[in-house]
C-alpha cells in the first residue's frame, strides 16, 4: 500500500484543493482565493494528505489568538481515495495542529444527514452540543460537534444565548441582553433593544464616531428592569474620561457619570471601588451571578478598544466566555463559535485591563429583584 504522507499546503497544491472541493461538495465551496488565503494565514492551519505525490485530502482548521478553541472548518478527501482511513489520519493530524497552537477544544459542524461523516467524528471522541439551524446557503440546519483534547479541559455548559452586536459600538447592551436572557427568556434580544439600551447606558465620548457604555450605565438599565445589580470599578469617577480631547465632551462625560452615581444610589444599584481580580469574579460566578467584564480588544483583536463580553462560569483552567463581537465578515466565524469560549485563566486576566492606567470594570446581573 501506498504511503500517506502529510505537510501542511504550499501554493503548488491549489489546484489539486480546488478539484478535491468541487468533487466533493456542491454547495459552500472554498474558493481558490480562500484557499490562498488561508495558507498564507497565521490563523490558519492548511494540512494536505498525499499518495504517490499526489494531493489526495485535506483538512483546515482555524484559530482566533489567545482563545483556547480551534474549529475545523473544512475536511475533504478525493472520492477515489476514500475508504482508506485517510480521513481519521487527517483529523488526527488536525488535533495536533490545535494543540499545536494552543486549543485544547476543537469544534466544528456537519450536515445531519452526513452519516459517514458523524460517524468518524463519534468514534474519535467527538460529542454533538448543539443544532445550528439554517446554517449552510440551502438553508440546511448543522449539527454542532466538538472534542476535548486534554482531560483536563472540560467544557461548561453555559446558560447564554448568542446576540451578535449590529453596531461597532454596541458590544454593552449586547452583553446586557444576553446575560438577561439567560435569567428570563422572555426578554427579547432583537436590535431595538438592542439600541435603546445603548441609548439608555452610553457615558462615553470616542474620538470619533458614536460613544460606548460604561458600566453604571449598563448596571442602571438591568436594574430598571427588576435584576439585581453590583458594579465593580478599580477607578473612582468618570471612566474613559483620558480618552476624550475636547474639554467640552469631557465635561458631558463627567456630568453623565455623576448622574449616573447619583440614579445608582437611588436604585440600590451596589458600586465598588477598587482593584478587583480574577477570584472576584469567580465568587461571584458561583453565587450565581453573570458577570460583563470589561476587556482590551488588543490581546484577541490587535486593537486597543474596550469591550464587553459576558462570563458564564470557570474551572481550574479557563474561564468561559461569550464574546457579541463575531469579528470580521471575512471571518469564517459563526456565533456559537463565541458562546462559552474558554480562554486562559492568566490570559482573561491580562485582557481584563484596558489601557497604561488599567482599568478594571465589571457588571453583576442576578434574578429579578423581589
Amino acid at each position: 500500500m501506498t504511503k500517506l504522507d502529510l505537510r501542511i499546503a504550499i501554493d503548488g497544491d491549489i489546484d489539486a484543493l480546488c478539484a478535491i472541493e468541487k468533487s466533493s461538495f456542491d454547495i459552500d465551496r472554498l474558493s481558490r482565493r480562500a484557499f490562498k488565503r488561508f495558507i498564507g494565514s497565521d490563523t490558519a492551519r492548511l494540512c494536505v494528505a498525499i499518495k504517490a505525490d499526489v494531493v489526495v485530502g485535506y483538512a483546515l482548521v482555524i484559530f482566533r489568538c489567545n482563545v483556547a478553541m480551534a474549529r475545523l472548518y473544512s475536511m475533504a478527501v478525493s472520492p477515489d481515495y476514500r475508504g482508506q482511513g485517510i480521513s481519521r489520519a487527517l483529523l488526527t493530524r488536525a488535533e495536533e495542529l490545535s494543540l499545536d497552537f494552543g486549543a485544547p477544544i476543537l469544534r466544528l459542524e456537519v450536515n445531519p444527514q452526513n452519516k459517514t461523516a458523524i460517524g468518524l467524528f463519534t468514534s474519535a471522541g467527538y460529542h454533538e452540543f448543539a443544532l445550528y439551524p439554517d446554517y449552510y446557503p440551502d438553508h440546511s440546519d448543522a449539527l454542532r460537534m466538538e472534542r476535548v483534547l486534554v482531560p483536563q479541559s472540560l467544557r461548561r455548559p453555559s446558560p447564554i444565548h448568542f446576540y451578535h452586536q449590529t453596531l461597532p459600538f454596541t458590544c454593552g447592551p449586547a452583553a446586557l441582553m444576553m446575560a438577561m436572557n439567560a435569567f428570563d427568556p422572555e426578554i427579547e434580544m432583537d436590535r431595538s433593544q438592542e439600541i435603546a439600551l445603548w441609548r439608555e447606558a452610553t457615558t462615553i465620548f470616542m474620538t470619533s464616531g458614536h460613544g460606548g457604555c460604561g458600566p453604571l450605565g449598563l448596571g442602571l438599565a438591568a436594574r430598571r428592569r427588576g435584576f439585581n445589580v453590583e458594579v465593580l470599578s478599580s477607578r473612582d469617577g468618570p471612566l474613559f474620561v483620558d480618552t476624550v480631547r475636547k474639554p467640552q465632551n469631557r465635561k458631558v462625560v463627567e456630568l453623565v457619570h455623576y448622574d449616573f452615581a447619583e440614579q445608582a444610589k437611588t436604585l440600590g444599584v451596589q458600586v465598588t471601588t477598587g482593584p478587583f481580580g480574577i477570584d472576584d469574579i469567580e465568587e461571584r460566578s458561583n453565587q450565581g451571578k453573570i458577570a460583563l467584564v470589561l476587556i482590551s480588544q488588543y490581546r484577541i483583536y490587535g486593537d486597543k478598544i474596550p469591550h464587553w463580553v459576558v462570563v458564564s462560569g470557570f474551572d481550574d483552567r479557563y474561564v468561559y466566555v461569550t464574546d457579541p463581537d463575531i469579528g470580521e465578515d471575512y471571518e469564517p466565524f459563526t456565533g456559537s463559535d463565541c458562546v462559552s469560549t474558554p480562554i486562559l485563566r492568566h490570559e482573561f486576566d491580562l485582557m481584563a485591563r484596558y489601557g497604561r492606567g488599567k482599568l478594571q470594570a465589571a457588571v453583576f446581573i442576578d434574578k429579578r429583584a423581589g
